[in-house]
């Protein structure tokens, strides 16, 4: 053994000597031609002994080493170097040469003359490029392992195999990756810093035993690759490795990649890894109602702290009534960002002065503005567009008018409301609201119980009477003429029934609901201002009192006979209208009298919640709602359902009229 390393000592020696006798320093040279810097001057200051101003010779360079330079007539004050690469010597009128020295390099004879500097004048400023070859030295080094046959691998290249365990070889100074190999054994690879000093390595080889290897990160989803290229699995994981030491890398997107060594040892590793997030936090201020667009996605109002991975990036901003308006940025790593973009838009101002004063404004743009306040108010800064005023008050008509605001300009609206009310004559106002429709407890038909959410509508506070009906048709169908005007009209089919909405509409100079009789009037406009059937969701909301129901079983009372004509009571006809107790909202014979035709097609309930349902889509019958003279209580409920051919007609089958609420 003694021996042995004797041996190696020798052979390191050896390997010293034939080094260091090989070496050679590294070669100076000048690029090109000296050029006159024609835009520079030299300091007034700068005299040599014969106190003649001085020349400069600026050397430019991209070697970062001590330099000294030596003109043959002396140098003219200091050697100054005030920038990184750029030495500024100056010398004396008709300089011919500048001796170069820099550490680890020949020294060097610049005779100006070779390099376009025939005679140097007072106040002349030339440039010099120079450079050099740096030549790298190899060091020897020796790699000790317990185990004859490993291979050696520096830096992904095989520089040969231990002999005797061992193997001398040379290496570029600087840190490298060494790595031995062996079938059988667990690898092991090591990052050292090769130098004159640091040359001798030693390596313990252990025979290859699979261990568990568990890793976890924060957060998780890394990828894992081992051993140069092998995939491990991507956190959390646990698989099986052979013990040994390895290089690893966690690498996840948006986040800081770790690359280092892991020594995997029986019977179980574990490492936790902590990923540093890489993303810039970025935050856009902008108006409430704009929208800021990037990477796809869409943000109102604005952004805070929203993380982004580093790029350049394109910020859109767009805004009702302003020109969008863009920036790019550069997001770098971890940065912070705060930007603000504001679109300008165009804006006027809008007066409004109200009698009574108390009366309530409304101001509604076209982009989704809205002004609110009281009597009297000058809304400023508001944008160009086209809105609509609504001016309200209790005991007084509504006033509804639209106009269109432009850039600048100024709008004054003096407004008197008309005493009255805004409901029809002979309708009750509906305010929407969510209820539960259907029975769980009735018919089949009344289930399954399902919400229902309603918009404002207005509906007959009576059925349509035969007098109302003769009227407007010309004919009273009715079987029952002898309970009079005021008794509901019957006999007439869904069919009449529209009829009776679309041409009431017209005498009144309304928009009729529905399309043609030609189409079988199968279209029904729920926008427009005129007469209609109500929806089967608007007949049974109202029935039940809507947003004031106290969740009766008739309409307006658990008492059947106080709110109803039924079979019971009625004595085999029908009664004029308003002769029962009105329900919760002063409706009158929603129970009992005649059946009510409603708009819906007949079908089955959804279980699944509702906005303004019309009923089902397909079918060849019509709802009846209510009850009537000749039915029994059950039929008066509320929740009770029937259904009609729309060309059925029958002697206790009539209507009420609704009117949708804007």
């Amino acid at each position: 053994m003694t021996s042995g390393k004797y041996l190696v000592f020798i052979l390191l020696i050896g390997l010293s000597i034939s080094i260091l006798a090989g070496q050679e320093l590294n070669q100076l040279s000048i690029v090109g031609k000296a050029t006159l810097a024609t835009g520079e001057i030299v300091p007034g200051d700068k005299l040599d002994a014969n106190k003649n101003q001085a020349a400069l010779v600026s050397f430019i360079t991209d070697l970062e080493v001590d330099m000294d330079f030596r003109p043959w007539n002396g140098a003219v004050g200091k050697i100054t170097n005030p920038a990184m690469g750029r030495w500024n010597v100056y010398v004396s009128p008709g300089e011919r040469a500048i001796d170069v020295h820099a550490e680890g390099f020949e020294p060097l004879k610049v005779v100006l003359a070779s390099f376009g500097i025939n005679s140097i004048k007072s106040g002349d400023v030339y440039h010099l490029k120079i450079t050099g070859d740096m030549k790298t030295q190899e060091v020897p080094v020796m790699i000790n392992c317990n185990q004859s046959g490993a291979k050696v691998i520096v830096d992904c290249e095989e520089v040969g195999s231990t002999i005797n365990k061992m193997l001398a070889t040379k290496l570029n100074p600087g840190e490298r990756k060494i790595r031995i190999e062996k079938e059988g054994f667990a690898s092991q690879e090591i990052s050292e810093d090769v130098s004159l000093t640091n040359y001798s390595f030693h390596f313990d080889l252990v025979l290859a035993m699979p261990a568990v290897v568990k890793i976890t990160s924060d957060p998780e989803g890394a990828t894992v690759t081992i051993d140069g290229n092998m995939k491990l699995g991507v956190t959390p994981l646990e698989s099986f490795y052979d013990a040994g030491t390895y290089a690893i890398r966690i690498e996840k997107e948006n986040y800081e990649t770790i690359n280092e060594q892991i020594t995997i040892s029986e019977p179980k590793t574990e490492k936790q890894y902590k990923l540093t997030d890489i993303r810039a936090t970025l935050t856009v201020k902008t108006h409430p109602n704009a929208t800021i667009n990037f990477e796809g996605e869409s943000y109102k109002g604005g952004v805070s702290n929203q993380k982004v991975a580093p790029q350049v990036l394109e910020i859109e901003v767009t805004m009702p009534k302003a020109e969008t308006i863009k920036r790019v940025i550069a997001l770098k790593p971890k940065a912070e960002e705060i930007i603000e973009m504001y679109p300008e838009v165009q804006t006027g101002v809008i007066q409004v002065m109200c009698i009574p004063t108390d009366a309530k404004i409304e101001l509604t743009g076209d982009a989704g503005e809205h002004f609110n306040s009281t009597g009297r108010k000058t809304f400023t800064d508001v944008p160009v567009g086209k809105y609509k005023l609504i001016v309200s008050a209790d005991g007084y008509k509504t006033h509804k008018e639209e106009f269109r605001l432009t850039a600048d300009e100024t709008i004054q609206k003096q407004v008197t409301l008309e005493e009255g009310s805004d409901v029809p004559e002979g309708m009750v106002f509906v305010e929407g609201g969510t209820f539960q429709m259907g029975s769980a407890s009735g018919d089949d038909d009344e289930k399954p119980v399902h919400s229902v959410t309603l918009r404002d509508f207005y509906i007959g506070k009576y059925e349509v009477t035969q007098g109302e009906y003769e009227s407007v048709m010309g004919k009273n169908p009715s079987e029952f003429k002898q309970s009079g005007k005021d008794a509901p009209v019957e006999l007439v089919s869904w069919n009449d029934a529209v009829e009776y909405c679309n041409k009431l509409s017209d005498n009144e100079g309304l928009q009729m609901c529905y399309s043609s009789k030609l189409f079988g009037f199968n279209k029904c406009d729920f926008n427009a201002n005129g007469y209609r059937l109500p929806s089967e969701a608007e007949w049974e909301y109202a029935a039940e009192g809507g947003n004031k129901s106290k969740g009766y079983k008739y309409a307006g009372s658990n008492d059947i006979g106080s709110v109803a004509c039924y079979d019971y009571n009625s004595g085999s006809k029908t009664h004029p209208i308003g002769g029962k107790q009105a329900n919760e909202l002063g409706i009158h014979d929603m129970s009992g009298n005649v059946w009510e035709w409603c708009w819906d097609q007949y079908g089955d309930y959804s279980s699944g919640s509702q906005n303004n349902p019309r009923g089902s889509s397909a079918g060849s019958y019509r709802v009846g709602r209510g009850g009537s003279w000749n039915y029994n209580a059950s039929s008066c409920r509320t929740a009770n359902r029937r259904s009609y051919f729309p060309g059925f007609s029958y002697f206790n089958l009539g209507f009420r009229l609704v009117r949708s609420s804007k």
